[in-house]
């Protein structure tokens, strides 16, 4: 599985001091290591002979002016436009403006709209112009001169090259202070930070560079490091892709589907098959007994009738649960089952006989969250809300959570002991001991229903094939898989067109991807 490592502002800060603090690398250095990458970057590119620099009044515009003189130190044209005045420049921003007004570059000082119109003409003619207002820092909404400057960037500029972030874009959740620069390519140094991976900051990103501009890698020993993004090549681990000649259906798990009732059908059948097509050897899906006639049945799924009433499970099905629980290696319960007070009193009494690994979702994690949110069961547990159905089970609004989308799936997990998947763009998994991956696949078109069915079958056909130890690594990898079956369909029938079943058949080629 392929993954990196992904930083929030204040971790970033914290390695740029242990740095200094105690390895001796001065952070002007380190300024001078990240100003150079962004430079050598910029070579890189084609048809470059003309760039103008627009530094803010902070470091990242100290890291600015080192890019302006490296540019120039090869030759090339370069004009550095200041949005401050000289003097109030601090630290290592200010030595290295002195350095550059000692090398001879051709430096501008815009305090003022007005003085920024008469040096519209520099970013016009620019080849490229590098941003390097705001960085990883900002807090609040970008107003005054630097609004006017980000404004113009984006109308004039040919090509932008951003430093660290786009400027306006909130490093800490992506979301854009006012307006932001919408950079074509963005070097970052040492790590991503959430705003290069959440939207709408993902979008103004361009493509991304990720460079180490000199911090030891032995900072980094001992210190949690939760967040990952986690990337399609090599998902799928080999064991799971070979099968043994002698093997046979049984050894490879036998997943247990708990859903159904009258109305949602279809969630049943997804769930089902998504599980099959994943690789489990066996799928029963268990469902009200009085609606299976209705459920479009694959004929490679056994099926076992619970008692039922109207369409939904009754408590009479209780007594059932031990024979229905033998011989099963995984539980997925939740899709489309209903919130009906006795299939809740059903599936409560269910998760807690139960001894194997579970998948929840849906209504699964309705009916528990009006039950206060207790999870019964051991810590081989996934929970596979949408925010919606998140915001139930932590009683906090919708829009918290999705602000703080890393911040709150990890404390929850930690707090009750379940791998948490947090569904929806960049979809969280985050595990009982703190760590977060970021899934870097899937597509808008997948927000269609049924999706969510579909991702339960995959996590469950993949964690039956897993013994404890690769529990966490299969679960991501299904997610993965999710996505990029999803991105798979989607290229070939347009996002739009997307179905939940489009997701399923495109399965297999998502697989080849990685064989």
């Amino acid at each position: 599985m392929k993954e990196i490592l992904v930083f929030d502002a204040e971790l970033m800060g914290n390695y740029d001091r242990r740095a200094e603090e105690e390895y001796g690398i001065s952070s002007l250095i380190l300024m001078e290591n990240a100003g150079g990458w962004v430079a050598k970057k910029i070579l890189e590119m084609e048809d470059v002979f003309v760039v103008t620099v627009v530094a803010g009044p902070g470091n990242n515009g100290g890291d600015g002016i080192v890019v302006a003189r490296h540019l120039q130190n090869h030759s090339l044209s370069v004009n550095l436009i200041l949005l401050a005045a000289p003097e109030k420049l601090k630290g290592d921003a200010k030595k290295n403006f002195e350095i550059a007004q000692r090398s001879g570059l051709n430096i501008f000082v815009a305090r003022t709209e007005s003085e920024w119109d008469e040096l519209l003409p520099f970013i016009e003619r620019a080849d490229v112009v590098v941003d390097a207002i705001f960085g990883t820092g900002l807090k609040r909404e970008v107003k005054g001169i630097f609004a006017r400057a980000i404004e113009d960037i984006n109308l004039l500029a040919p090509r932008i090259v951003s430093v660290d972030i786009p400027s306006g874009v909130s490093s800490e959740d992506g979301s854009v202070m006012g307006l932001a620069v919408e950079a074509d390519l963005t070097v970052t140094f040492e790590a991503l930070k959430f705003g290069h991976i959440f939207p709408p900051g993902e979008g103004f990103c361009g493509d991304i560079e990720v460079v180490k501009i000199g911090i030891p890698l032995d900072a980094y020993e001992g210190e949690e490091l939760p967040y990952r993004l986690t990337y399609p090549e090599g998902l799928f681990p080999a064991k799971l892709l070979r099968r043994e000649p002698d093997s046979h259906k049984g050894d490879y798990g036998h997943v247990l589907v708990v859903a159904g009732s009258l109305g949602k059908t279809g969630a049943a059948a997804l769930a089902s098959m998504a599980a099959l097509k994943a690789g489990a050897g066996l799928v029963t899906l268990a469902a009200p007994a009085d609606v299976l006639s209705l459920i479009p049945i694959p004929p490679e799924i056994m099926i076992y009738p619970l008692p039922s009433s109207s369409g939904r499970i009754n408590r009479k099905a209780i007594d059932l649960i031990e024979d229905m629980l033998q011989g099963k290696t995984v539980l997925a319960a939740g899709p489309g089952l209903g919130t009906w007070e006795e299939t809740g009193d059903f599936l409560v009494e269910l998760l807690r006989k139960a001894s194997i690994p579970k998948i929840l979702d849906a209504d699964a994690l309705n009916i528990l969250a009006a039950r206060g949110g207790e999870i019964p069961g051991h810590s081989l547990t996934v929970l596979t809300p949408h925010p919606g159905e998140f915001s139930r089970l932590t009683g906090k609004p919708k829009e918290e959570n999705l602000r703080r989308r890393l911040e709150q799936a990890r404390e929850y997990a930690i707090k009750h002991g379940v791998f948490l998947v947090l569904k929806g763009y960049r979809t969280v998994i985050a595990t009982p001991d703190g760590t977060a991956y970021i899934n870097s696949t899937g597509n808008p078109g997948m927000a269609t229903g049924g999706s969510g069915d579909v991702l339960t079958g995959i996590i469950a056909g993949f964690l039956a094939q897993a013994n404890e130890e690769e529990f966490e690594e299969a679960l991501v990898e299904a997610v993965g898989y999710h996505g990029l079956a999803g991105d798979l369909a989607a290229s070939e029938l347009t996002q739009p067109y997307l179905t939940a079943g489009d997701i399923i058949e495109y399965l297999s080629e998502a697989f080849k991807e990685n064989v």
